[in-house]
């Protein structure tokens, strides 16, 4: 005999509810565990590095730091198809994103463009002046994305992106910057001293809260153009 109020269907809507929450909390302790595996972003290097002369600059230079290189004249525009950091292994496609429905940068979303980088279309592309803006997630429900490592980079590091119209540029780390979100430096991430010149600034989010179940930070690359391919 089946309970008053008990039905089949009933049973069966409790069970996918129990198995929804069960794959919650799993969700929740991946990501969680994620966070606790990926390098401690800190903060370090120049973020406005000298320009003018090199023996100039080897004296204005952060002790442990090289000097500031003449990097090539600004380019025209081309998008980045590739983007890789040899130093963390990684080698990614660059997909092109816009604006949130909010006004916000967009993040990538849940699909086949998820784990990989992607440029804010609404900055220059690499290698023409001012600051090009390319994100990606540190991790996701389904574990490490692709700047998990991103903590790892130093001032010094090369970042190599490869453009639409074939050229590589070359990226020198000046700087590596942890932000909170609710005081995230707009103006210093997307503009700087000298719009003049083509930098790149890979972002990510940082500082998981398990409390919140959410990143409160961003973590900033700061680089700069030293070396640009001809077109192929």
């Amino acid at each position: 005999m089946t309970a008053p109020g008990w039905s089949p269907g009933r049973k069966g809507a409790l069970a996918l509810a129990l198995a929804a929450v069960v794959a919650a909390v799993v969700l929740v302790v991946v990501v969680v565990r994620a966070q606790v595996t990926a390098p401690d972003p800190w903060s370090a290097g120049r973020i406005d590095p000298p320009t003018h002369s090199s023996a100039e600059a080897q004296r204005e230079t952060t002790p442990g730091e090289g000097a500031a290189e003449d990097g090539p004249a600004p380019l025209g525009p081309s998008r980045p198809i590739t983007l890789s950091i040899p130093a963390i292994g990684v080698r990614t496609p660059v997909n092109p994103i816009g604006l949130d429905r909010d006004g916000t940068l967009a993040v990538p979303q849940p699909g086949p463009h998820l784990d990989q980088a992607a440029w804010f279309e609404n900055s220059p592309t690499p290698g023409q002046p001012g600051p090009a803006i390319i994100e990606g997630h540190v991790d996701s429900t389904e574990g490490p994305s692709v700047f998990f490592e991103l903590g790892d980079v130093h001032p010094g590091d090369r970042i190599v992106v490869r453009r639409a119209d074939g050229r590589a540029l070359t990226f020198r780390v000046d700087a590596v910057r942890d932000f909170l979100k609710s005081e995230f430096p707009t103006r210093l991430v997307y503009g700087g001293k000298d719009l003049s010149q083509p930098t790149l600034r890979l972002i990510t989010c940082s500082d998981y809260d398990p409390s919140i179940r959410h990143h409160v930070g961003n973590e900033v690359v700061f680089a700069r153009l030293v070396h640009a391919t001809n077109a192929s």
